[in-house]
């Protein structure tokens, strides 16, 4: 409930208690991430990177990516009804428009992840096929790779489904 222009306390309450999960969720995907990639020699190895728990690591980064469109939602919402309450949010929690969390490329591939999944597989891909992987980005030697989910670590990068992130 808005109240002479502000989110009335006990209410704003109710959405901080809700955005806490969502950025102690990613906090906690983080450190998960981080604690595998700090046990890794300072030398890495092929074999050091193949070993690494790849499905783990992809889950616990496509949760990190889940949670920041979730809260994009509460500072940006879709529909304009709602346009106020994300304002008043963002001006209380200090969160302004350059805020990575802004990004509509980000919280479209998660939320129409579907959509993009069927458009992808339709469009008759052939090649390599990884389901995940966790590695550097392969060099590009005319053979078409797909990498359903990867993160490369030699660039920051994480995919899913085509999609960069």
């Amino acid at each position: 409930m808005i109240v002479d222009g502000q989110i009335w306390a006990p209410h704003q309450a109710f959405y901080i208690q809700s955005m806490l999960f969502n950025c102690h969720s990613a906090i906690r995907s983080v450190s998960r991430v981080d604690a595998v990639f700090e046990k890794l020699p300072k030398e890495v190895t092929e074999d050091d990177l193949a070993s690494l728990p790849t499905h783990a690591i992809l889950n616990e980064l496509q949760n990190i990516v889940i949670q920041g469109a979730a809260l994009s939602r509460y500072f940006w919402p879709v529909r304009n009804d709602y346009e106020e309450r994300g304002r008043l949010l963002r001006a209380a929690l200090s969160v302004d428009d350059s805020s990575p969390l802004k990004a509509r490329d980000l919280r479209n591939a998660i939320e129409h992840f579907d959509e993009r999944l069927d458009k992808y597989l339709a469009s008759g891909i052939s090649g390599y096929i990884f389901p995940e992987f966790v590695g550097p980005r392969p060099i590009e030697d005319g053979v078409s790779g797909h990498f359903f989910r990867a993160y490369f670590v030699d660039c920051g990068v994480f995919r899913c489904s085509g999609s960069q992130t």
